[in-house]
């Protein structure tokens, strides 16, 4: 049978490896796998990830069809109604990807191909719907806004290259406004405001598309940049030097800043490229994303715990800022104008075209903007920003952006289609923009996590084990000591633990008659 002192030093032992392991060893050993996983090393998994998503993003589009188009020419609150979403698949690739050893960066060029998805659409993106005519009203608010004494000028060019519409607004399709394409022909075009205006739109062709050497062009809202790489390429750390800096975007166009708004931080390229993110997520902390397709960084931060798929998140949400109280956002106030309310900015210096962007249906923003407009009703679980991050790797589990596109009208005196309009922050669209891993994706987490699981199982039981004998070395020992109290060696004659033994009485009398004489 094994000893008492050998079953104790082995308990010991198990005892003191499995909680060894269990707090200081089997943590380091995690933390140094979960660093070589995330980084961006080419040939490793994460890489073939980061550069091309076996599955596409989800990119649901939400459009605001005009109800009453005539009604507002004359001066009637727009009563808009909401349609979607029209789901596309959006495949976001990396190509051209050139790794930089010296400063542990990766440079690439970014392609972006939009499919239809028409089984998890609301309706076909044939759908029908009136929408402002998109060049008509871009270059109506551009030059009311830069040239206004020219709007006369401009409402003739209107009626030569559009031949006399009657209405800012047009009869189109999903399709057709995002993705084919709404055409206009300079063709033929003589008079000097709508040959001024077809030689000003011609400069403009990194956003229209051009038939052959003609002067018809063609404009949607992603028309020239679906199947289109982005024009300047981007850099970011890989994260095999310091994990921190994972994905951080270092440069965009081999400039390390923007130009485009008043100083920093709002001009400064902040956070990741919104495809991969450090470990070890702390709720304390924010997270930022750089978005290549709104010219800023975005702040996310820790409202509530979550899960998704079983997995244990981190809850996060994000907002467009508030100048009036943050001024870190105050950089985005345009000097035209100063600064907008809560939650949407003025974004012209970014698409070149007027173009306001809020959160959708201006959740959380100003409530005057809810009063003008007939068909907006802000919803926080429809409408928030929602970001599900696993806090030790960092993985966005559930995370889709929402941003809204937006023009501010008004009445235009010197413009036929305008000159009664009523004020508003008039919405065209909102998009939500990002994905739920699929089971590619989420396959190496749950492996990641069952190999976890199986460790801490196999310490815990080390840790028991050991107990366990170490309990029963305690329980050998106090039952052999209580054994040799109960009975003691035999002495003749002698108190034993206060007991005199005495032979029985029978032997005692067999000695006496041993020793009588003996009679003959």
């Amino acid at each position: 049978m094994v000893s008492v002192k050998r079953l104790g030093i082995a308990g010991s032992c198990t005892f003191s490896i499995g909680l060894i392991s269990y707090s200081l060893g089997f943590p380091s050993i995690l933390k140094s796998q979960v660093k070589s996983q995330v980084r961006l090393k080419k040939g490793t998994e994460m890489r073939d990830f980061w550069e091309k998503l076996p599955q596409p993003l989800d990119f649901n589009i939400y459009v605001f069809n005009v109800t009453n188009p005539t009604e507002i020419a004359s001066g009637s609150k727009p009563i808009l109604q909401e349609l979607g979403p029209f789901h596309y698949d959006l495949y976001r690739d990396k190509e051209n990807v050139v790794d930089r050893e010296e400063d542990d960066t990766v440079e690439y060029s970014l392609r972006q191909v939009w499919y239809f998805n028409e089984k998890k659409s609301a309706m076909s993106e044939n759908t029908e719907i009136y929408m402002f005519q998109p060049i008509m009203i871009a270059v109506a608010l551009l030059m009311q806004k830069e040239k206004p004494s020219a709007m006369g000028i401009i409402s003739k060019a209107f009626d030569s290259i559009f031949k006399k519409p009657e209405s800012i607004f047009i009869k189109t399709t999903v399709k057709e406004i995002f993705f084919q394409g709404v055409p206009f022909d300079c063709t033929g075009i003589t008079d000097f405001g709508g040959s001024a205006m077809c030689s000003a739109l011609q400069e403009k062709e990194e956003i229209l598309i051009r038939e052959g050497d003609s002067l018809r062009f063609r404009y949607g809202f992603l028309a020239k940049a679906n199947g289109s790489l982005f024009p300047e390429r981007v850099r970011v750390y890989r994260g095999i030097k310091n994990n921190e800096d994972v994905g951080r975007v270092v440069t965009v166009g081999n400039h390390t800043k923007m130009d485009m708004w008043y100083g920093s931080p709002c001009n400064d390229f902040q956070g990741t490229d919104g495809t991969i993110f450090p470990p070890f997520l702390k709720k304390e902390k924010e997270v930022w994303v750089h978005s290549l397709d709104i010219c800023r960084s975005i702040g996310a931060y820790y409202i509530e715990p979550g899960k998704v798929q079983g997995f244990k998140t981190l809850h996060y949400t994000a907002d467009l800022g508030d100048p009036s109280e943050n001024d870190d956002v105050k950089c985005l106030c345009l000097e035209s104008e100063g600064c907008m309310p809560k939650n949407i900015y003025d974004a012209s210096p970014c698409k070149n075209v007027p173009i306001r962007i809020s959160l959708p249906h201006f959740y959380n923003s100003d409530p005057r903007y809810l009063e003008m407009i007939e068909g907006v009703n802000p919803d926080p679980e429809k409408h928030r920003m929602t970001f599900n991050f696993e806090p030790m790797t960092g993985t966005p589990i559930k995370a889709y952006k929402k941003i809204q596109f937006n023009v501010l009208v008004g009445p235009i005196p010197k413009l036929r289609l305008m000159k009664s309009f009523p004020e508003a922050m008039f919405p065209l669209f909102w998009i939500e923009d990002g994905l739920e891993l699929g089971d590619v994706l989420i396959k190496p987490l749950k492996a990641a996590y069952t190999q976890i699981l199986i460790a801490k199982i196999m310490m815990s039981m080390m840790i028991a084990g050991g107990v366990g004998m170490l309990v029963a070395a305690a329980a050998k020992h106090y039952k052999e000591t209580d054994v040799n109290a109960a009975v003691p060696d035999f002495v003749p004659g002698k108190e034993q633990n206060n007991v005199v033994l005495k032979k029985p009485a029978v032997s005692i009398i067999e000695a006496k008659v041993e020793v009588l004489p003996t009679v003959d």
